[in-house]
């Protein structure tokens, strides 16, 4: 397969491999460049010039570079979403064309004299994916979901040979993306000068001439730490400190029903994915097979996703990252703000002088806002940070560091963030509330669109996207029978733009809820960070969940959701158990009060359980840190 692959390369790694001349230097990867919208652009632009990886398959990889210099440049790794491709963050101007390439495009960064490259990634695109599937090099050409050992290596195999062809300065590569490509530009934080092998070991990171290479500096935006926590939370995260790996995975949490389905529909439909059971280490069928079957999660298949998803995050990569600012969302159902603060708490664990700084805001995948005015603010600053580490222009965030947005609503208002030294020092109050008499939430067992109004995805995503998505997930339509993938994709990244966290719902509380409602306010105060509840619970039946959700019930009675999280519940569980909501920064007026309601099922944004239960709360306790010292 190496052989054959390298044979279609068409000698790229020949060239890579010997002395550069100065006609070389100007071409990346062998590839013709043309000057274009005040930059020159180094295009993938046939099947037979995709570059190999370290493993032989085939990448769809293009280079933009400065107007004018040989280089070696201060490189930067720009990479796309899940189901995305290398043109995802390309553009034509250094402003964009659409809300998300502002000042985040391969033309904004070479005007201010980057080398930028834009890989796809494996199994997607041409990189093996739905364009390409089948072809030389691609007979294991699926995706691996973003493990170090892959994804993450093939970024490095391509920085190094830009390094030995002397477009990529060695001691200035930076790496960042969204989403998926988040996942990736974090992981290559951490990793830093190594490399992982399939093995999981680690060994240093040289270019294939043998030059020492490390990452400089990375901007993580809308990524996560662990993969396992991130898609099937089981209540156990906290902001306070980093997890362990088994906090994460023990017990096997609850499936995030309505975005795990649509992560695998997009990964199926523009995407390769493994052959159910070819590769127990990138069975996304196999995996989310099994996940959508629901409990008991025991058995072999469960056993391979825990073992499979260490190499998916950071958790398992010790060491202290390059320097990072890591950008998540308030408001973000996917990768929460939890992810971030897992992200800054393990780099600070590794050292209490890591150069990591944070921003959390009312961005990220569904029901973030994503409003054009914040989401250019936030760029702004990943570009002053990569000018600061790579070029050694102005300054980049304190160490340690927070800068925090609030959710406003109407979504995408206007307000001033909160700025600390470190992440303890954002909330230096706490405003509690209890409820003391005894409440019963119960689960009638399997109901797939029980809460189907309060998900963050499936009414956002609009018609069409909706039905198929909720199609799939109650078992009416079967995924062979959808086509058009890549609008499928369109849409979902379309809709970004157009949800709403601010959503009012009417008056009442939640029927077959368990609820603690705070005292009216007098005065205003601004929640800030992750909500602890505290329940004395008896659980009678089989594994099931607490679903927990935290309103602002304002002076007329209506209700906005301001935060959610889940906790999962073993069979038969009694005792006091405390766990964190995925948190927000939110202001609460006068006149309103908090409230938190516990459910037995919040689907379909979480899975419902397979069986019958009855939950008894004697005591919940809700402590919600603020950014008031007194509130």
């Amino acid at each position: 397969m190496r052989k054959l692959a390298t044979l279609v390369a068409g000698g790229c790694l020949a060239l890579a491999a010997g002395a550069p001349t100065a006609a070389q230097a100007a071409t990346p990867f062998g590839h013709a460049c043309t000057a274009q919208n005040g930059v020159r652009f180094c295009p993938t632009a046939t099947l037979e010039q995709r570059v190999p990886s370290w493993d032989g398959l085939p990448l769809d990889v293009d280079v933009t570079l400065p107007a004018s210099g040989e280089g070696p440049f201060p490189t930067i790794v720009l990479m796309h979403g899940l189901g995305g491709d290398k043109a995802m963050f390309q553009d034509t101007r250094a402003d964009g064309n659409s809300a998300l390439t502002y000042h985040y495009n391969d033309v904004f960064y070479a005007q201010r004299g980057y080398a930028v490259v834009t890989p796809t990634a494996r199994g997607f695109g041409r990189s093996c994916g739905a364009a390409a599937r089948g072809g030389a090099g691609c007979e294991r050409g699926w995706t691996r979901l973003d493990d170090t050992r892959y994804e993450a290596r093939d970024v490095q195999h391509l920085l190094g040979l830009l390094v030995d062809q002397r477009i990529a300065a060695p001691a200035a590569l930076g790496a960042t993306g969204v989403s998926y490509g988040g996942g990736t530009a974090a992981q290559l934080a951490f990793l830093r000068d190594r490399v992982r092998l399939p093995n999981g070991s680690f060994q240093t990171w040289r270019s294939p001439a043998g030059t020492s290479l490390r990452i400089a500096a990375s901007y993580p935006r809308w990524g996560w730490s662990e993969l396992a926590t991130a898609l099937v939370p089981n209540g156990r995260a906290d902001d306070a400190a980093p997890t362990t790996y088994a906090q994460v995975t023990t017990p096997p949490g609850v499936a995030k029903l309505s975005y795990t389905t649509l992560l695998y529909l997009i990964s199926s439909l523009v995407g390769t994915v493994a052959p159910e059971g070819a590769d127990a280490e990138a069975d996304l069928t196999g995996w989310y097979n099994r996940l959508i079957q629901g409990e008991p999660y025991t058995g072999t298949v469960i056993d391979g996703v825990i073992r499979a998803f260490a190499f998916k995050g950071t958790i398992s990569v010790p060491g202290v990252p390059a320097p990072m600012l890591i950008e998540n969302g308030w408001t973000d159902a996917l990768f929460t703000a939890h992810q971030g603060l897992a992200l800054y708490n393990q780099a600070r664990a590794a050292s209490a002088s890591a150069d990591v700084s944070l921003v959390l805001a009312d961005t990220g995948h569904m029901p973030a806002s994503n409003r054009t005015p914040l989401v250019r603010a936030l760029v702004d600053q990943g570009a002053a940070f990569f000018d600061a580490k790579l070029r050694a222009i102005g300054s980049a965030p304190a160490p340690s560091s927070v800068k925090l947005y609030p959710m406003t609503c109407p979504a995408g208002s206007a307000a001033t963030p909160v700025t600390a030294a470190s992440w303890a020092a954002a909330h230096p109050g706490t405003l509690s509330f209890s409820t003391t008499w005894p409440q019963t939430t119960t689960s009638s067992g399997l109901n797939y669109l029980g809460q189907l109004d309060d998900d963050p995805l499936i009414p956002a995503l609009g018609s069409t996207v909706g039905d198929v998505l909720t199609g799939v997930i109650t078992g009416d339509l079967d995924l062979g029978e959808i086509t058009g993938g890549a609008s499928f994709g369109r849409l979902f990244t379309q809709a970004l733009q157009n949800s709403d966290p601010c959503t009012v719902k009417l008056p009442g509380i939640s029927p077959n809820s368990i609820e603690s409602t705070g005292s009216i306010r007098l005065r205003a105060f601004t929640l800030l960070g992750m909500p602890r509840v505290t329940v004395d619970l008896a659980h009678t039946g089989p594994d099931g969940l607490l679903a927990a959700r935290l309103w602002d019930v304002r002076p007329d009675g209506s209700k906005i959701l301001v935060t959610r999280g889940v906790y999962r519940v073993g069979a038969g569980q009694i005792g006091r158990v405390s766990f964190q909501l995925d948190g927000n920064q939110y202001r609460f007026g006068v006149g309103s009060r908090p409230r938190v309601e516990l459910l037995s099922t919040d689907s379909p944004y979480m899975r419902p359980s397979n069986f019958a239960s009855s939950t008894l709360a004697t005591r919940v306790a809700v402590a919600l840190p603020t950014a008031e010292a007194n509130p």
